[in-house]
């Protein structure tokens, strides 16, 4: 996994920052999953092996938008990169929570086991990916790309000088 972030976003420490994000949320299931009394098996595993890709999903849009902000203050990045792509991320989240919601009230072992490990993955995903991670990013992230977009405070200033040259 961390060698697809590495290439996909492209930043050591960041990709570090997500791997270390996405499994942290798939401990936190598995140790859910105990709670909840959820035996691991081949349904379970299947499960875990999916909620490996939907908590991916949540932590790499907002590291990756992260990298795109410009600036070298931390924590406007991480809060300009919520501000961004957070409100895509809730609605997958929740439109994949609505998609299995209907299946917790089953009475067939798969498809029970399935939606509580899906509404645990949702759960935690989101909490993982929109407020571990940010936090994380604003006090180890890495510097923007050399791409990155230019904070609108330093754009209003260029802007400002050019005007005062053409003068």
């Amino acid at each position: 996994v961390a060698v697809i972030f590495f290439f996909t976003v492209a930043s050591p420490v960041t990709s570090i920052l997500i791997t270390l994000n996405v499994a942290a949320c798939i401990v936190e299931i598995l140790g859910f999953m105990h709670a909840i009394g959820i035996a691991i098996d081949s349904v379970s595993v299947i499960n875990i092996v999916l909620a490996v890709g939907l908590s991916i999903d949540y932590s790499a849009h907002v590291g990756h938008c992260f990298m795109l902000k410009g600036g070298d203050d931390k924590n406007k990045r991480a809060l300009e990169s919520l501000a961004d792509i957070g409100a895509a991320v809730l609605s997958g989240a929740l439109s994949t929570f609505l998609a299995v919601v209907v299946l917790l009230f089953s009475s067939s072992y798969v498809f029970t086991t399935l939606s509580k490990q899906f509404a645990l993955t949702v759960g935690l995903g989101v909490v993982h990916g929109l407020v571990l991670l940010p936090v994380l990013l604003s006090l180890f992230g890495p510097k923007a790309f050399e791409a990155a977009e230019i904070p609108e405070d330093e754009s209003e200033k260029d802007d400002l000088n050019l005007s005062e040259e053409s003068l």
